[in-house]
């Protein structure tokens, strides 16, 4: 069986944390690939004022270079996992150098929490990184990184897919920030219009 049939986006036979069930009207909303200097501090600033939670996925690089904005996500009550050092694509890199990347040591490296970069991890890193990790996935992907959506499609989408327990991928990176930064207060009002709470993994 080929690399790429192992590592779909994301595998759906890799166990991990997609949806929480059991929970209620509780929605997880979480932050990809950051800090990055003045997103983070927006996107935080969002969620302060609806007094929202969240979960943020670092990249150990990005990290280690923005040690303020990684101490605020925690001052401010937030989870942080970890996103691989350098988000390199499993795909598109040998096996043994992706893993190198992953087992970089850095601020991140060491929480319980992994999403591996784009969903995609083999079945022979996995079984490796299970041994350390908890696996964070998800069931809603919200496209903001997609400059081609614009924020109505992005909010057409969520509000058609998210559920209760819905875990739901923002991303917190230059890129992506006008997308994100006028999505999420809509969601989290449109979330709250429908009785949801929201939670960290």
């Amino acid at each position: 069986m080929s690399r790429t049939l192992l590592t779909r986006f994301p595998n759906p036979f890799l166990k991990g944390i997609r949806r929480v069930k059991g929970m209620g009207k509780v929605v997880y909303i979480t932050f990809d690939d950051g800090p990055t200097p003045d997103v983070t501090e927006q996107i935080l600033a969002i969620l302060d004022r609806y007094s929202v939670k969240a979960t943020f996925f670092c990249c150990g690089q990005n990290a280690d270079a923005n040690p303020e904005q990684l101490k605020k996500i925690t001052d401010e009550g937030h989870a942080i996992g970890y996103h691989s050092y350098s988000h390199k694509d499993i795909l598109k890199t040998k096996p043994s150098e992706w893993l190198v990347d992953v087992e970089q040591k850095s601020a991140v490296s060491e929480m319980e929490l992994f999403r591996p970069p784009y969903g995609r991890i083999s079945f022979r890193h996995y079984r490796r990184l299970k041994r350390k990790y908890k696996f964070v996935f998800w069931d809603v992907m919200s496209y903001d990184y997609d400059v081609s959506r614009s924020p109505e499609s992005i909010m057409s989408l969520l509000e058609k897919s998210v559920r209760e327990g819905s875990v739901v991928v923002f991303h917190d990176k230059e890129k992506c920030k006008d997308n994100t930064l006028a999505v999420l207060p809509q969601f989290i009002e449109l979330m709250k219009s429908k009785g949801y709470s929201f939670g960290i993994l």
